[in-house]
This record gives structure tokens, C-alpha cells and sequence, in this order.
């Protein structure tokens, strides 16, 4: 097994630390009954792998990201000389459907990649093991960034063991912005300045739209977060059972009204709901000088810039009005199930420490953007000069470490989370397309992610 105590003289168990930590952690959660229960021996004796020669890892990694992941388990069957088979699911929601159903039946992959905003739906499930108990006693937690450890800590214990995290940046087109009359060292860092930008470039005629994002409910968690204010009740879900949507708030008064205004006046290009690749196309076309997403698209749009010919860079997500909490995080971690034979929950451990450990780290981030979990992997990136080097990759970890750690920065921890994703997504468009007033589509969010919320827990 890796030694990882060797890279941290000195280091904290992962026992001591991860106990002490609880307060922090995802407190009450745990009281959560029923289909909201939480990690337990669900799996029991009848749980059985997939393989019984060789781990089956489930992950939604593709692409440039994908191949990444493939470099790394080569790597660890090399180093290990345990037998690991990297099966891709498609999706987060691919994972996610085929892992439930898989927990259900109890024929298993030995490890499988959840996105944070489902995490709540697998903890349900009550068939999970939490990853803490498969790392080796002199495991150096004490080396994660809190920030991110914060959000997979469910009352002191590590439920699953983060890997790919991220959080939602501001990408945008110097070369554009230079075209416009815009000064490419001042990008805007609030909503208004972000419409300003936009109406500028457009009138200027350098872009048909100012702004482009994916309609995904990660892009509001985070305005919100931003903003400081919570998205749901119980803190997010991570004190207790939530209840209701929280949009009688200016947040989202200011947020909503915001965006149908860009829309309505075609100052933001509306590239359909989860459409990631629609809005990086957007945005390397030319289309639009601005693109909010993810910090794990810097590799791909740094390149593809250079292959469209102008110069791109990023910044701090934008504030609602000027006040800046923090993000949430976002990507994904992994899960373990419960029941598993000890031999095979000791490779599993292996797995888990290898990718966790910081070369695998930094592979990872040069790779993708995704940014290090571990502060010596940090640490050596900044010796080395990588930061320095290559300034669009500190940008989300900068942004991640400069944020306080308070409830609103912990993304939501609900069973209902994908419907309650679609129910805001949905009614974003009928908002910002004028199908819906702004009051009337807050009221209606609020009402519909209440029933799901009642629906789930009741």
C-alpha cells in the first residue's frame, strides 16, 4: 500500500482528525430516517462484486478528462499490481442510475464516481461504506483542504473520498474584450458589470452575445453561495431535514430578474439546459466573449482558444452585488459499498490512497484544471512554478481558499436533489423567457421543490 505518511512528516491520523472535525462536518444529517437514512452496513453478507478478479471502477469521466483517469489507474495497476477495470457510465447520472440499481440488486462495482449534488441520494441508500474506515491508520487528512473535505464529512466520518472538485469560474475572451475597447485586466466581478461588458461588446459589434452558460442548477447554487445566502432551508440540508426553497430573498429577486433581462435583450446566449458543450462551443466560436464554467474546462478551452486564435483567460465567478461569500464546490468523489469481502475492501484502499496521494494529484489538475485536494500538492505545483507558469489553473483554487467557510458555501445535501434540479432549471426558462413573471416562477420553484421535499422525506 502507498505510503502516504511518508509525504507529511508528522502528520495527523485520519481517525483523530476526521472525529475532532465533526462540528464541522455535516452535522444532524445523520438523523435523517428512513429513505434519508445514511451509510450503514445496507450491503450485508449478500453484496458481491461485479469481478471477482479484478476492481470494477465506475466514473463519467470522458474526453481529455477521461483519458487523464485512464493514464492514472494504469498507473496504479503498475505500481500495485492490482487488477483494476475503469468502466465508463456515460454520465453523473449514469453512475448514478446504474450504482442504485446495482446497490439494490447487490452484485456491485467496488468503487463508483458520484457528483456532489446526488451525493444524498447514494448515502440513502444505506449500502455504502464510509471510505474513512478503508484508509490506512496513518493516513494524512490532515493534508486535504478543508474546504473541500467539509462537504464529504458526514458527522466526523469521510463518506467518500473526493477526487475530481471544482467550482464555477469566469472564462473570457481577451482578444474580444481588447476589440470592444474593454480593459482585459479589469474582468467584471458583479452582475451589473457583467451586463455592461456585454452591451458593449455587442454593440461594438465584436460578439452576438456578451455571456454564455450551461442551464444547470450548479450556476444558481453558486450565485447563491457567492451571495452568501443559503439555496434551502436546514442549511442546504446539512443540518436536519430541509423543507423549502428559499427564493423570497433579493438574491433571487436580483439573480431571475438579472437574467431574463440578458436574455431579453440578447446579451446572453442561451445554449439549452445542461448544454456544456453547446456553451463551450459558444464561447470558442466567438459567439460570446464571457462563459461561466467549470474550473475543470481550463485545459480544453485554454487550447481551444489558442486553436481558434485569441488569447482567452479567467476570473473570480461574478457577484450577485459586490458582497463575495464563497462557491460551492462542485465535481464529484467516490463510493464505496458496504459488504464487501476484507481483501478486496484492502485494494479498494489502495485505490482510494493512490488517487488521493499528491502525484496523482498533480497529474490530475495539469491534466484537466480540476483543482489539487491535497495542500502538498499544492505546495510542490508552487515550487515548481507551475501557478506562476500557467495562471488560469490557480484561478478556482484561489477562489476556493479565499472563501469562508459557512453554511451558504456547502453545496445542497437532499434526497430529491435531481428534482430539484430540473424544477429550477425548468422555470429558469420560463422566467428568462418571459413565459413565466419573475415573481410568479420564483413562487412556482418554490412550491414545486416543497412537494418533492415533502414527497422524499415524508
Amino acid at each position: 500500500m502507498t505510503d502516504e505518511s511518508s509525504t507529511r512528516g508528522g502528520g495527523v491520523s485520519r481517525r483523530s482528525l476526521l472525529r475532532a472535525s465533526g462540528a464541522a462536518g455535516l452535522a444532524g444529517v445523520a438523523g435523517l430516517a428512513g429513505c434519508a437514512g445514511q451509510f450503514g452496513g445496507g450491503g450485508g453478507a449478500s453484496t458481491r462484486p461485479i469481478s471477482e478478479d479484478e476492481l470494477t471502477i465506475w466514473h463519467a469521466m470522458g474526453g481529455g478528462n477521461g483519458e487523464v483517469l485512464r493514464g492514472l489507474v494504469d498507473r496504479f495497476r503498475s505500481e500495485t499490481g492490482v487488477d483494476a477495470n475503469l468502466v465508463f457510465q456515460d454520465s453523473y447520472e449514469g453512475v448514478l442510475t446504474n450504482a442504485l440499481s446495482a446497490l439494490d440488486s447487490g452484485e456491485v462495482p467496488d468503487v463508483f464516481q458520484v457528483d456532489s449534488l446526488f451525493a444524498q441520494q447514494v448515502l440513502g441508500t444505506d449500502a455504502v461504506e464510509p471510505v474513512e474506515n478503508l484508509l490506512s491508520d496513518d493516513y494524512p487528512v490532515d493534508d486535504f483542504l478543508p474546504n473541500v473535505t467539509s462537504f464529504f464529512t458526514i458527522d466526523g466520518t469521510l463518506s467518500s473520498m473526493p477526487f475530481n472538485n471544482s467550482n464555477c469560474i469566469l472564462y473570457y475572451n481577451r482578444t474580444a474584450f481588447e476589440e470592444a475597447g474593454l480593459d482585459p485586466e479589469s474582468p467584471p466581478t458583479t452582475l451589473e458589470e457583467v451586463r455592461s461588458y456585454s452591451e458593449t461588446l455587442v454593440d461594438e459589434g465584436v460578439t452576438e452575445a456578451g455571456i454564455t452558460w450551461p442551464n444547470h442548477v450548479w450556476f444558481v447554487e453558486t450565485f447563491y453561495s457567492v451571495d452568501g445566502q443559503l439555496l434551502l432551508d436546514a442549511e442546504n440540508g446539512h443540518d436536519g431535514r430541509p423543507s423549502t426553497l428559499l427564493t423570497d430573498n433579493e438574491t433571487a429577486r436580483s439573480l431571475f430578474d438579472w437574467w431574463a433581462g440578458m436574455a431579453r435583450d440578447g446579451l446572453y446566449s442561451n445554449p439549452g439546459i445542461e448544454a456544456w458543450g453547446e456553451a463551450t462551443s459558444t464561447f470558442l466560436t466567438g459567439n460570446a466573449a464571457m462563459m461561466m464554467t467549470s474550473t475543470a474546462s481550463v485545459t480544453g478551452v485554454r487550447d481551444g482558444a489558442a486553436e481558434n486564435g485569441f488569447e482567452v483567460d479567467n476570473a473570480f465567478y461574478p457577484t450577485v452585488d459586490g458582497d463575495r461569500t464563497g462557491p460551492v464546490i462542485g465535481g464529484a468523489s467516490w463510493f464505496v459499498p458496504s459488504g464487501l469481502p476484507d481483501s478486496r475492501r484492502e485494494e479498494i484502499g489502495q485505490f482510494l490512497e493512490f488517487m488521493g496521494r499528491p502525484e496523482s494529484q498533480i497529474t490530475w489538475h495539469k491534466g484537466t484544471g480540476y483543482y489539487p485536494i491535497r495542500r502538498s500538492a499544492i505546495d510542490r505545483l508552487e515550487s515548481d512554478g507551475w501557478f506562476e507558469e500557467n495562471p488560469m489553473y490557480r484561478t478556482a483554487f484561489d477562489q476556493l481558499t479565499e472563501a469562508e467557510e459557512a453554511p451558504p458555501t456547502k453545496r445542497m445535501l437532499i434526497g430529491p436533489a435531481r428534482q430539484t434540479q430540473t424544477t429550477i432549471q425548468d422555470t429558469a426558462v420560463e422566467i428568462f423567457s418571459g413565459d413565466a413573471g419573475l415573481e410568479e416562477g420564483l413562487s412556482s420553484m418554490k412550491s414545486t421543490v416543497e412537494d418533492e421535499l415533502d414527497r422524499y422525506y415524508d
